[in-house]
């Protein structure tokens, strides 16, 4: 079933023929061609540029070096830095080797080359002359090097003798403390053999026996010995005069002496209580007695 139009106009396109269609296909082709042609101008352009700036960069690369004031009196590199400059190359080569795990010596050997080749460039350098100046303040620097070198070696000597000397004080002191520990110890075993025999002493107070010989048996009926003596005496006066006699020598006064002087040391131990030391008092007994 076919929709009716809405408006009664006659339709103004009509049916697509072949011949449209044949055309829009070869504009394509056209547009596309367009586009190649154009790339390709793109690039001659690129192409010209590079080989008009060509020319300017080999000028560039060949146009000489420009001549510095007084060039003419330069002079071939001296054998001193040119020796200088081996031994450094010498050194930095070894440092590298020493780097490698595997063919160090084709690594050494091509490094060598290039030091050759480099020293051989070196020889041919010419380099401007020094000037007076220059070596003058080289020397200079030299000399105030090695003042300072002589300087810091006389103190370096003094450093080590103040060294020397403080470890033979401190081997000496250490010898000293060893002989001081050591009479330490033996003051220490005396001081114990001391304590012991002082524990000794202050434990006789407390046992209180003494190794007396035993008395003689006696009874009630005998009488003391200066009774007995009067007794055997029949005149009072020449007992008198013989007891004044004996106390009036000078053996009777020394044994009476020794005798009392026993008496009052044998009191002193048997009736006099042990005193505890002070480090033993306790504080409120101490406070009490305040």
């Amino acid at each position: 079933m076919k929709l009716a139009r809405a408006s009664g106009r006659a339709s103004t396109k009509g049916p697509k023929s072949a011949a449209q269609g044949r055309k829009k296909g070869q504009e394509r082709p056209s547009q596309d061609s367009g586009s190649t042609s154009t790339t390709a101008h793109e690039g001659k352009r690129k192409r010209r540029g590079e080989t008009q700036q060509d020319p300017q960069k080999r000028s560039v690369e060949k146009a000489p070096a420009r001549k510095v004031k007084g060039q003419e009196k330069w002079k071939l590199l001296p054998k001193s830095s040119i020796t200088f400059l081996e031994s450094i190359l010498d050194l930095s080569i070894l440092s590298v080797v020493t780097m490698r795990r595997k063919d160090k010596g084709e690594f050494q050997k091509h490094l060598n080359q290039l030091k050759n080749r480099f020293l051989a460039r070196c020889t041919e350098l010419r380099v401007p002359p020094r000037k007076q100046g220059d070596v003058l303040l080289v020397s200079r620097l030299h000399q105030a090097e090695t003042k300072k070198s002589s300087v810091g070696r006389k103190i370096l000597q003094t450093v080590e003798g103040e060294v020397s000397s403080v470890v033979s004080t401190l081997e000496q002191m250490e010898v000293r403390m060893e002989s001081l520990e050591q009479e330490i110890r033996t003051l220490r075993a005396q001081l114990d053999d001391e304590e012991e025999r002082a524990q000794e002493l202050l434990q006789l107070p407390e046992r209180g026996v003494l190794n007396l010989p035993a008395l003689p048996p006696h009874t009630a009926q005998d009488l003391p010995l200066q009774e007995w003596m009067v007794s055997k005496v029949k005149d009072p006066n020449t007992a008198a005069r013989l007891v004044g006699a004996m106390l009036s020598s000078s053996e009777v006064r020394d044994v009476r002496a020794f005798l009392e002087l026993a008496h009052q040391q044998t009191e002193h131990l048997l009736l006099k209580p042990p005193q505890p030391s002070p480090a033993l008092v306790p504080e409120d007994s101490s406070a009490g007695d305040v």
